[in-house]
């Protein structure tokens, strides 16, 4: 890749901090059920992760800081409350590699959806910088049980 090429990918990872994601969405199921969701997906600027200098070569830097993303959600049938809390990259710590877990940031891919009474959120972990990362999605039953698998 050329410089600008890089100056490029570079730009967008500093620029996706200030992407905070919102959705706050009610609708009718199938079933007659109303289903409403609050979701805010951000950066938490806390500095956790220091990309290692193999990643960092090819742009001519020696230091990179990045952040953790999180997402907050609200999730509700019929206004009972069955999921209120955070999704982290640590939720998908059984399915991800020892480098993702390490140098990985949560991103939101987008897609949000609803199947039944079960909310599910993809996901990418991915390394800033680097191009590696994989699809991850997250599901929330009517019981608030968080379940997580990959992306084919």
């Amino acid at each position: 890749m050329d410089k600008s090429q890089l100056d490029s990918i570079k730009a967008a990872v500093l620029r996706s901090y200030r992407d905070t994601i919102k959705v706050d969405s009610t609708e009718i199921a199938d079933n007659g059920d109303t289903v409403s969701i609050k979701f805010r997906h951000y950066c938490t600027y806390d500095n956790k992760i220091s990309l290692p200098q193999e990643y960092l070569n090819v742009y001519g830097i020696s230091k990179f800081q990045t952040h953790n993303f999180i997402s907050e959600v609200e999730f509700k049938i019929n206004s009972r409350m069955i999921y209120k809390g955070v999704i982290t990259k640590s939720d998908f710590s059984k399915s991800i590699s020892i480098k993702l877990k390490k140098y990985g940031v949560l991103y939101y891919s987008p897609d949000l959806s609803i199947s039944g009474k079960r909310l599910s959120i993809d996901y990418n972990i991915n390394i800033p910088l680097s191009g590696e990362g994989w699809g991850y999605t997250i599901s929330i039953d009517s019981t608030g049980k968080k379940i997580t698998g990959s992306l084919d």
